[in-house]
């Protein structure tokens, strides 16, 4: 994260924080997240709010796309100062940083899981109460799929990894074998 970002980031918590409490940083959050799906899928979207030739009618389709997306009006706030400072490059690093400042409020963990396979709702479950029992809060779990792992999870959760794939383990027995080997 940007230190950038961080500072937009701060700035949304805190007017936020101010006028509804935990409950309205929620609230951006979720909407920067919306917001910053829309912008990523739309090519069009994009090109407008980075061109700078393109400024009236940027204001014009921002309101639209806002208003569509009906989102709070800190999330309004602050998408338009972003893009009025030509700083939506760093709106996704913005979104994280709000999340993470929205989890901390919220006294959650956000865990992004990877896996060979796609996960049933009854696994990720499992895998949430295994996570919340080791790390004492709640835990949110995001499911990333990745072939490569022939087997098996990578867990994340902030600065703890936990890594049970099958690549992980053939890895460490190459290891392993290499050292008996010497």
């Amino acid at each position: 994260m940007t230190a950038i970002a961080r500072r937009y980031a701060r700035a949304g918590v805190e007017a936020a924080h101010e006028s509804g409490g935990a409950a309205a940083v929620e609230a951006l959050a979720d909407g920067l997240r919306h917001f910053s799906a829309a912008f990523l899928d739309s090519e069009e979207l994009r090109e407008l709010l980075n061109n700078p030739a393109l400024e009236q009618e940027r204001s014009r389709v921002l309101e639209l796309v806002l208003e569509k997306l009906d989102v709070s009006k800190e999330v309004r706030g602050l998408v338009r100062l972003l893009s009025g400072r030509g700083r939506v490059g760093i709106l996704e690093a913005v979104a994280a940083e709000v999340e993470e400042a929205a989890d901390e409020l919220a006294g959650r963990a956000r865990a992004h899981v990877t896996s060979a396979i796609a996960l049933t709702d009854s696994q990720k479950q499992r895998i949430a109460k295994a996570l919340e029992g080791r790390l004492g809060r709640k835990v949110v779990v995001s499911v990333h799929v990745d072939s490569q792992l022939l087997g098996g999870l990578v867990c994340q959760v902030g600065d703890l990894t936990l890594d049970s794939s099958l690549r992980r383990q053939l890895e460490v027995l190459r290891e392993q074998l290499e050292k008996r080997d010497s």
